[in-house]
């Protein structure tokens, strides 16, 4: 008859037992405090996990990731004296934190870590930028499901727009200003079948045109930028076939760029969209 493990030999091996068990859990993710790096390429380290993030200006990733009861944003300019008590992170672009650096010092003598954004040159850049502010925030879940969704959506749209042409398409603001090489609305337009005649030309990220650069460019889709709904009538060259589409999202920050995709793609391909559901 086989004896009874003693009472430390069980209890060790239930311990080890459990140790395989909790183990991978914790591989999953590695715990406060993190360093990560922000959009500016500046080492942020962030103590424990915030349970409450301020923002300035636009981050539109931010409603992605963190709830809206955590989210704090402040009006712009933001007020000279804040309480930083509770407060765990500031989000803040670039141009703010350099307008209103009073505010960042604050924060930081507060013992409040600082993770600055930038404007986004590229779909893979969005996605360094998401995973930082998952991480930065703690919500490396929230943020890998929103990227797992943009991944998605781009797959499916491959699948959709297989073998079919890709449409000639130039972004353009009230004032004439396009959008080139080096920014993130060129790559939308590529993954939802279209080519950025701007970016095709060689212009750079933002550039005026004049009515005969627009007619030399020949886009099939003109997609305006929201600043065109104050304007009381569109005047734009005369191009055959072309068509004036509005644009519903900014093309510098788009909120939610799978969102993004799914309208550009249905405004470029209206025909192969139909019935479309992913």
């Amino acid at each position: 008859m086989r004896r009874p493990l003693a009472p430390l030999s069980a209890a060790a091996l239930i311990l080890a037992l459990l140790t395989l068990i909790v183990t991978p859990a914790r591989a999953q993710g590695d715990p406060f405090p993190r360093t990560v790096v922000d959009d500016t390429g500046q080492a942020v380290t962030v103590p424990a996990r915030p349970t409450t993030v301020v923002t300035v200006g636009e981050t539109p990733a931010l409603a992605q990731i963190v709830e809206a009861e955590a989210l704090r944003p402040l009006p712009v300019p933001p007020p000279d004296a804040l309480a930083w008590e509770g407060v765990g992170l500031l989000v803040i672009p670039h141009l703010h934190a350099i307008a209103y650096p009073a505010l960042v010092k604050s924060a930081q003598d507060a013992g409040v870590s600082v993770f600055t954004t930038a404007l986004l040159p590229s779909l893979e850049a969005y996605r360094a930028h998401i995973t930082a502010l998952g991480r930065a925030t703690g919500r490396d879940e929230r943020a890998a499901a929103a990227l797992g969704r943009l991944d998605r959506r781009i797959a499916a749209l491959q699948t959709r727009l297989k073998g079919v042409g890709p449409v000639r398409v130039l972004v353009l603001t009230p004032e004439r200003y396009t959008f080139g090489q080096g920014t993130l609305i060129s790559d939308l337009i590529a993954a939802a079948g279209g080519v950025n005649v701007a970016a095709g030309a060689g212009y750079g990220d933002i550039r005026q045109l004049t009515d005969a650069d627009i007619r030399a460019l020949a886009p099939q889709v003109i997609l305006l930028t929201p600043a065109w709904a104050q304007q009381t009538e569109v005047a734009l060259p005369a191009l055959k076939g072309a068509r004036l589409l509005p644009l519903p999202f900014g093309p510098t920050q788009p909120p939610d760029p799978a969102a993004a995709l799914l309208a550009l793609a249905l405004a470029l391909h209206p025909a192969q969209m139909l019935g479309f559901c992913h």
